[in-house]
C-alpha cells in the first residue's frame, strides 16, 4: 500500500486525466466527506457551497454526480436534494437515480432478518445513555459517538452478547467505522461493486472516468474497485491513516476546493469542445 499523494498539490497530473473528454462518474461519500461528520447522523448538514457546487457540476454536460453512503439513500436525497444526481445508499445494497432504482435481491431477501435485530437492538441498548440505533430500511447502524466513557464497557458488552447469536448462525455482517457498527445483510456486495455496477449503468459509448472521494473503513472496498478501474481514488482524512486511495485531502474543507477546481476544468473543456 503506496502512501497517497496529496490531490490538491498533484493537481497537474490529475488535470490531465480530465481533458480526454471521457465522460465523468463523480462519486462521493456523504459524512466526514461531503459534510463535516456530526455527534448524531441528524446533525450532519451539507454545507450549501457544496450542495451549490454538486448542482453545478451535476448540470456539467458528459458529468454524472453520485453520493455512495452507509445511510438509506431515501435520507440521502433528502439531504442532499438535487435532483439528477444518483443516491447509493446502505453501502451500495440500494440505488436511487435517474433511470435507475435498485435494490440487491439477497439484501432484499434478508431484510425481515433485519428488521427483528433492530428491535432486538433498541431493548437490549435501551439503558445505555447515548447510543443510537439508527434503522436504514436494508441495515442498521450502531453509533456510540455520545457514549460517555464510563459506559463504552457496558456498551461494547451488551452489543457483543447481542450480536453473537445471530453472527453465528451467519444471518447478518458487521463492519465498524468512525463510532458507528453497521450491520448488514451477509451478502457479498459492498460500495465497490456498487461502484462497478453504476460503472456498467452508466456506460454509453465510453466507460466513464470514475473519480470517488470517501473517509472511512466502508469506502476502502470503492477506493479498490476505483483503482481496478483505472480511476481516480481520494481518502479524505488524517494523512497517517492506511488506505488504498492514490490520492488524498485533509479535510471536508479541502474537498471543495477540489470540487472548484473539477468544475472549472471540466466547464473549459466542454466550452473548447463546443
Amino acid at each position: 500500500m503506496t502512501r497517497p499523494r496529496h490531490a490538491l498539490d498533484d493537481w497537474a497530473r490529475l488535470r490531465r486525466r480530465l481533458q480526454d473528454a471521457k465522460p465523468l462518474l463523480l462519486l462521493a461519500d456523504y459524512d466526514g466527506t461531503l459534510a463535516p461528520i456530526a455527534p448524531t447522523p441528524s446533525q450532519a448538514r451539507l454545507p450549501r457551497r457544496v450542495k451549490l457546487l454538486l448542482h453545478r457540476l451535476s448540470r456539467v454536460e458528459g458529468v454524472q454526480v453520485g453520493i455512495v453512503s452507509g445511510r438509506a439513500a431515501r435520507t440521502v436525497r433528502r439531504l442532499v436534494g438535487l435532483p439528477g444526481v444518483i443516491y447509493v445508499g446502505n453501502h451500495g445494497g440500494e440505488v436511487l437515480g435517474p433511470g435507475l432504482r435498485f435494490v440487491h435481491r439477497e439484501v432484499r431477501r434478508h431484510r425481515p432478518t433485519i428488521r427483528r435485530l433492530e428491535a432486538a437492538l433498541r431493548r437490549a441498548l435501551r439503558g445505555v445513555s447515548g447510543c443510537l440505533v439508527e434503522a436504514k430500511g436494508w441495515s442498521v447502524s450502531v453509533h456510540w459517538r455520545l457514549v460517555k466513557p464510563r459506559e463504552l464497557s457496558r456498551f461494547s458488552g451488551i452489543l457483543r452478547s447481542s450480536l453473537q447469536p445471530w453472527l453465528a448462525q451467519r444471518s447478518i455482517r458487521v463492519t465498524h467505522g468512525k463510532r458507528v457498527i453497521e450491520i448488514r445483510a451477509p451478502v457479498d456486495w459492498d460500495k465497490g461493486r456498487s461502484v462497478e455496477w453504476l460503472v456498467r449503468q452508466t456506460a454509453r459509448s465510453r466507460r466513464p472516468a470514475v473519480w470517488y472521494l470517501g473517509d472511512d473503513r466502508t469506502d476502502e472496498d470503492a477506493f479498490r474497485a476505483v483503482n481496478r478501474l483505472r480511476g481516480v481514488s481520494i481518502f479524505v482524512g488524517q494523512r497517517a491513516t492506511p488506505t488504498a486511495a492514490k490520492w488524498r485531502l485533509r479535510s471536508p474543507h479541502e474537498v471543495v476546493r477540489l470540487l472548484n477546481r473539477l468544475l472549472r476544468e471540466r466547464w473549459s473543456l466542454n466550452r473548447l469542445a463546443g
